[in-house]
């Protein structure tokens, strides 16, 4: 798989993000908790199933699922057979329709044009667009569990997916969407540590993200922070991907012959 959860490069990074976030709460005072918000699901999760790939043979308005020896397990998939993580992934995406079939459509970089067309329809689907800004701005849990950061990674690859489709016709409210939850102070009074830095980390794939997608709109956002409590991590964030990439580019040019 290709999603985020596997790379490593930023894991000093964002503890190190993270850890300025703690500080500069502190230092500041945290803000009052945030407005209720309404976890009542996407008005769209039930055609969302409809979207769902079936497998090869099977009619396309067909849910039934194979019968399980035990119903409470989720569906084996061939997905994470080999992967060391699939005790967690399976009842992970076996809980999120959503989540379960971006997976299904990413982790197949090889499909025909029917099924093609569904995840393109799937890239640009607001209902999609409003799950992700929910999980990742205000999560569940209130403490750091590994299912829960691998879920708002794998949300993250669905924004990257969404955004590295040039013609996707949502383009410009992926944008405005990422930029929203950059600019969110989602660190309400009394958060752990562990969440803060959690959030932190996701903040900085968010920010690298959209640098990379739309750079002039990464600039907006960091002039948008001033005077707020994201300003210093932010600032951070954008002077430390600047100098990682330098760093980067500098050892590509040693390397080459």
């Amino acid at each position: 798989m290709k999603v985020s959860y596997g790379r490593g490069t930023l894991a000093v990074l964002v503890i190190a993000a993270g850890a300025i976030a703690v500080l500069f709460w502190w230092k500041r005072g945290d803000a009052g908790e945030r407005a209720p918000v309404t976890r009542g699901g996407p008005p769209h999760v039930a055609e969302q199933v409809s979207l769902r790939p079936r497998p090869p043979g099977t009619s396309h308005s067909s849910t039934t699922e194979p019968a399980r020896e035990n119903p409470d397990e989720p569906p084996v998939s061939d997905d994470f057979d080999d992967n060391p993580l699939a005790n967690v992934l399976r009842p992970l995406l076996a809980n999120d329709v959503q989540l379960n079939t971006f997976m299904y459509y990413h982790n197949r970089p090889l499909l025909d044009a029917a099924n093609n067309a569904r995840y393109h329809e799937f890239l640009s689907d607001p209902a999609m667009f409003a799950n992700v800004k929910q999980d990742l701005l205000y999560p569940e849990e209130t403490q750091v569990s590994q299912g829960a950061n691998i879920k708002r990674l794998m949300k993250i690859d669905y924004l990257r997916e969404a955004l590295e489709w040039a013609e996707n016709p949502q383009r410009a409210e992926l944008i405005a969407l990422v930029e929203e939850v950059l600019l969110t102070d989602n660190y309400p009074a009394g958060m752990r540590m562990d969440m803060r830095i959690s959030l932190s980390g996701n903040r900085m794939e968010l920010y690298e993200l959209l640098s990379d997608v739309a750079p002039d709109r990464a600039l907006a956002v960091l002039q948008k922070s001033k005077g707020t409590r994201l300003e210093a991590m932010l600032s951070w964030i954008a002077s430390s991907l600047d100098t990682r990439k330098q760093i980067e580019a500098k050892l590509d040019t040693e390397v080459r012959p």
